[in-house]
């Protein structure tokens, strides 16, 4: 009886550590979204825009990804921190970064928006969101938005 019971001791012990994920959750999480327009008075919306997270490719804090415009027009990226690798000289263990710095590209056709390089880019920070500003169509094809706000 001591060992039945026992078991089921480790086992629901088992079952609660296998459900604690810390890779995933909303600590380790970021978002970011904003919103395309097909004309400069932003009522209409552009469906299909291809937006890119460009991350330095010596970070491995986050990693880039394209997503698309819905049909409003809107952009949801769904960005997931890493753990760093342990430290061979120092022994430490994994660590997992609280910012990281990326840059941001929209691009239709042949052209592109540049809301930020990685060089100066946008710091995110895991647990947060952000929302970057409202874009139409013809913003695309210059050098970097950031003055085409």
């Amino acid at each position: 009886m001591k060992k039945t019971i026992l078991a089921l001791v480790v086992l629901s012990a088992l079952v609660v550590l296998a459900g604690c994920d810390p890779f995933g959750s909303e600590k380790t999480m970021t978002y970011i979204t904003g919103s395309i327009y097909t004309d400069v008075e932003m009522t209409v919306p552009a469906e299909g825009i291809v937006v890119e997270l460009i991350v330095d490719a010596d970070s491995s804090a986050v990693r880039s990804q394209t997503v698309f415009t819905n049909a409003s027009g809107v952009f949801f990226m769904e960005i997931q921190f890493y753990p760093f690798l342990p430290d061979a000289e120092s022994g430490a263990g994994y660590t997992l970064p609280s910012t990281t710095e990326v840059g941001l590209q929209a691009h239709h056709g042949g052209e592109t928006y540049e809301y930020k390089t990685v060089e100066d880019g946008f710091v995110l920070s895991a647990g947060d969101t952000l929302t970057v500003w409202p874009i139409d169509l013809s913003a695309f094809g210059g050098g970097s938005g950031e003055g085409k706000r």
